[in-house]
């Protein structure tokens, strides 16, 4: 029984293509902060596909040859964090919701605490199939140092979504292929691939699992995690339609995943808590006159990055650099973007 009997809708609308896909995520986003949507557990599988976090460069993070040459779609995703591969034998999840509410009634005071609630929920599922599981800050799980699973958040207005990724019996010879991480993203986790760095329930458990068991196991875990009663339902007509606006304007578009790239001179980059962040910055002398930030790195809220980086233009690495402190992006993003403005400062040597 949960707590005062809240209900969520459990979503399992079958939809594999993987950019509709990201248009129904969209969409059930806004609908909820809209008060037009109640509060979403969505399950889903896609087809195979490459899914970019929305701060990534394709051309860096995926060999987009192979991906050309199997028919492997690339998309950008609404959420950031890497680059990840799908397939058959994986499962995703999305817990969309009204953020006050949900986070008063769980005590919840940050965004961060929500990434180990879950994942504590995650290792309490990968236990039911005889394996130790660990939480690996900030959004992944690990079984033996190697990840099984991993997470991203974005913060909407009213509404707040958690979107995780699981690893059921995934192809990882074909994600080795597929994906394309820098050496900074395994710089601090003592792997030099993808191959070495993620794990499979299938290789872990030493057994066949059906996804379809996966699941079952890791909703109920979920449920529990997020102190509700799942009913399952269906998508509502207004999501469809927005849904299909979205398909059409955004994630449909080739412009919208392959994004043109401002010619900056200077590109520095590092690693930060949750992820790599690196810094593109054109100089006329020692003022930013262009600047764009790229990588995997977790910021919930994408509008506090954008007024960053419009903030940061026409001012210098130190003006940028107090601007981003006094900011409400995360702290590891905060301290990432001082310490590569100073880079950028030294690389460049004021020469514009």
């Amino acid at each position: 029984m949960t707590d005062d009997r809240i209900r969520w809708r459990l979503l399992e609308d079958g939809i594999r293509d993987p950019f509709r896909h990201f248009a129904i995520e969209e969409a059930l986003l806004r609908a909820v902060d809209e008060g037009r949507s109640p509060d979403t557990l969505r399950l889903r599988r896609a087809d195979r596909s490459v899914w970019i976090g929305v701060y990534q460069v394709p051309e860096e993070d995926v060999d987009l040859a192979w991906c050309a040459e199997r028919g492997v779609p690339v998309v950008r995703r609404h959420n950031p964090g890497g680059a990840v591969y799908q397939d058959e034998g994986g499962f995703c999840f999305s817990a969309v919701f009204r953020r006050e509410a949900t986070f008063r009634r769980l005590g919840i005071g940050s965004p961060d605490e929500l990434y180990a609630r879950v994942g504590a929920a995650i290792v309490a599922a990968c236990a039911e199939f005889g394996l130790r599981a660990e939480v690996s800050p900030v959004n992944d799980v690990t079984v033996g140092g190697r990840k099984i699973y991993g997470s991203a958040q974005v913060d909407w207005y009213a509404s707040f979504v958690h979107s995780g990724s699981f690893l059921v019996s995934t192809d990882v010879g074909a994600m080795a292929r597929a994906l394309r991480p820098s050496a900074l993203k395994f710089a601090d986790k003592g792997f030099s691939d993808v191959r070495g760095r993620v794990i499979t329930l299938q290789e872990a458990a030493g057994r066949p699992v059906p996804v379809a068991t996966a699941m079952e196991v890791v909703t109920r875990h979920l449920a529990t995690a997020f102190r509700v009663e799942l009913q399952p339902g269906p998508l509502l007509p207004h999501e469809v339609a927005a849904a299909e606006e979205l398909l059409e304007a955004k994630y449909g578009r080739r412009e919208w995943t392959f994004r043109p790239r401002a010619e900056r001179t200077t590109v520095v980059a590092t690693k930060a808590r949750s992820g790599v962040v690196a810094l593109e910055a054109a100089f006329d002398g020692s003022v930013l006159r262009d600047v764009g930030v790229t990588g995997d790195f977790l910021v919930p809220d994408p509008r506090e990055l954008d007024r960053w980086i419009a903030g940061a233009r026409g001012r210098t690495t130190e003006e940028a650099a107090g601007l981003a402190q006094g900011s409400r992006l995360p702290a590891d993003v905060r301290e990432a973007l001082a310490r590569l403005l100073r880079m950028a400062e030294e690389s460049d040597g004021g020469q514009g």
